[in-house]
């Protein structure tokens, strides 16, 4: 029921195509005659999406749709020469209508318009910007818009990022809704984005001067297992709250956009737990529900009130509930200006959030549930990669929609999908699939995502595509490990297992895949996406990889090749180059390349028995007998 009743709020706050049948007759058709309306004095953001709409629509017409501030009739209007009633679109929403034969679109705020003229171009051009290279436009003579369309949009959230590789292009951010500005740059005429100001995160040992502060100041430092370290403040200690108040407002004076729609400040742990455990905080945890997330609130709430006491209001404090500050405290709750940025770090990613058979994301359910009770402003932290594995394909594919309804439907305001944010470094597997999807979801998570996937697989990797959906299918449907669950740092036998008919099958979805293929392009993203499964069966002895193959040991040295060859540097999270040094590629599994560089212990031992190995290995196989026969 709560579902249901979820899809029916996402209707009403994102209405789709409403014509009657009846109207037909009366339906719009835009072609070549067309102009694009807007007022004898246009704001920078209607010129800027007045622009953008003339030119996608004089790309698909074939023609030069011109940028009028007068017009009769055939025109789309924009901006305030539209007649769409916005009294009831929240901030960057927007509203299409179809009203005395012409097209209206309005939209608040900053990046209400133009989203609305990427939303017009999208369900009625037909265009989709898969990638920042895979832009589909039709070429028409017309494009239709049924009398009676009336598309309004609210966001679902104030804040949406990833950092995936195409997201960073500005054309794909503004398509497909993306507003984070630590990974992209959209001009201010285009709406900009909500920006960090400083640091995105783990930024306490910067404001807080704790380095500096380690021999001049120990008691600023968290006291922790006996012994002050600099690597987390004591939250507790007033001078420390005021240096830390002190370069925040320093920031603000230096980089605050008053005519932004929202600015923010992360105020955020370092990355350890070495938390402070002197009398002053434990005594105040002890009084706040017994978590380190309480003496964390009352530090950045008294920031918060810095901030807005000296007229900051369109700025927002923001904090992570992570790992040791994750469950919510007692009696004390975030100011209307602390953001509290919940993090995912210890989930599972094969089953949805709110599975309530997975003991895991129970945990966490229970944590988002009761900071959504407290904090008007819940941001999520969520990851979308496995950064032990990265080359593997990470099969959380089934759940990134589910999830991402979870967070609208418990009061979340802003998401950030953390991914492969090195994939310059490290493209295998289906990085651009996963990027397309989050965002779709981000700018609706109720949207058709099996169609956009599809439509996706189709564009990227052409006719042979339904070979790749029954290959990233067969990963769903066997991910996770031994115990059922799939975690960020699994290894390639815990994040998914196939018997060897599975991947006899889905060695030939590949094959058939690169068999269909018509364009270079196609091609080479079918290549590059293989090496996924070529990596994956590399570490689990699998397919031409078996230990009863002899020709196992050339098809490493190809499948590294091949990597080096597409530009893959590293195989895991900071690791850059760590496996190109491997003096051990044909005697190691491909997830232990980074493990066997020249100078490692155990790495000439390997190589040693490995070489002998691969020289006996042909009559110990019969000659690649036993592998034939079993395979």
């Amino acid at each position: 029921m709560k579902k249901l009743l979820s899809v029916f709020i996402a209707l009403v706050i994102c209405t789709g195509l409403i014509a009657p049948a009846y109207a037909a007759d009366n339906d719009i058709h835009i072609d070549k005659t067309w102009c694009v309306l807007v007022s004898a004095s246009p704001s920078v953001y209607e010129t800027f999406a007045a622009g953008r709409l003339s030119e996608m629509l004089s790309e698909a017409l074939g023609a030069d749709i011109p940028v009028v501030s007068s017009a009769e009739d055939k025109y789309i209007a924009v901006g305030s020469a539209s007649k769409a009633d916005l009294t009831r679109t929240a901030e960057n929403g927007y509203r299409i209508t179809a009203a005395g034969g012409n097209v209206h679109i309005g939209g608040t705020g900053a990046r209400g318009l133009q989203a609305g003229v990427y939303r017009f171009a999208e369900q009625f051009c037909k265009r989709k910007v898969y990638t920042s290279d895979i832009i589909e436009l039709p070429e028409v003579k017309e494009i239709p818009v049924p009398a009676g369309t009336d598309v309004s949009y609210n966001p679902f959230f104030e804040y949406t990022d990833t950092d995936w590789k195409s997201p960073t292009n500005t054309e794909y951010s503004m398509a497909n809704g993306l507003t984070g500005g630590t990974y992209r740059a959209i001009p201010d005429e285009a709406g900009g984005t909500v920006n960090y100001l400083g640091g995105f995160c783990h930024t306490m040992g910067t404001l807080c001067e704790t380095a500096a502060n380690a021999d001049s100041h120990p008691e600023q430092l968290a006291l922790h297992d006996g012994k002050r370290t600099a690597d987390q403040p004591c939250l507790m200690n007033p001078d420390v709250l005021a240096v830390a108040t002190k370069n925040v407002l320093a920031l603000l004076k230096e980089k605050h956009n008053p005519d932004a729609s929202l600015q923010i400040v992360s105020v955020t742990q370092n990355d350890n737990y070495n938390y402070c455990e002197c009398e002053k905080c434990r005594a105040f945890e002890k009084a706040h529900g017994g978590v380190q997330s309480a003496t964390m609130l009352n530090f950045v709430n008294q920031i918060a009130d810095a901030v807005k006491a000296a007229g900051y209001n369109n700025v927002a404090i923001d904090t992570f509930a992570y790992q040791y500050t994750r469950s919510a405290p007692e009696n004390i709750v975030p100011r209307d200006n602390v953001i509290v940025r919940l993090c995912t770090i210890e989930c599972c990613f094969c089953h949805a959030l709110d599975n309530p058979k997975c003991e895991r994301n129970v945990k966490l359910m229970k944590d988002l549930k009761n900071w959504s009770a407290i904090c008007r402003r819940i941001y999520i932290w969520d990851y979308t990669t496995n950064y032990a594995n990265t080359c593997i394909v990470f099969p959380d594919f089934d759940v990134i929609q589910r999830n991402i309804q979870v967070f609208y439907e418990n009061n979340v305001k802003g998401v950030y999908e953390e991914g492969n944010y090195y994939m310059s470094s490290c493209d295998t597997e289906f990085g651009e699939l996963r990027s397309y999807m989050i965002s779709k979801c981000l700018q609706n998570p109720y949207c058709d995502l099996e169609s956009e996937e599809n439509g996706f697989l189709r564009a990227y990797y052409g006719p042979g595509w339904e070979n790749i959906k029954l290959v990233i299918d067969k990963h769903i449907e066997h991910a996770g490990g031994d115990d059922g669950h799939l975690s960020i740092g699994d290894s390639p036998y815990s994040s998914v297992n196939f018997t060897s008919a599975e991947v006899s099958a889905i060695d030939s979805a590949w094959a058939s895949a690169y068999k269909a293929a018509e364009t270079d392009m196609q091609k080479n993203n079918i290549r590059r996406s293989e090496l996924s499964w070529r990596f994956w069966k590399a570490s689990t002895d699998k397919s031409e990889f078996s230990l009863l193959n002899p020709e196992r040991y050339n098809e490493r040295q190809k499948l590294f090749d091949d990597l080096k060859a597409h530009g893959v540097q590293t195989i895991s999270e900071g690791g850059y180059g760590d496996y190109l040094d491997c003096i051990c590629v044909r005697y190691a599994p491909a997830n232990e390349w980074n493990m066997y560089e020249a100078d490692e212990s155990g790495a000439q031992t390997r190589l040693f028995f490995g070489r002998i190995l691969e020289a006996l290995t042909p009559l110990l196989s019969a000659f690649g007998l036993w592998y034939k026969i079993f395979s």
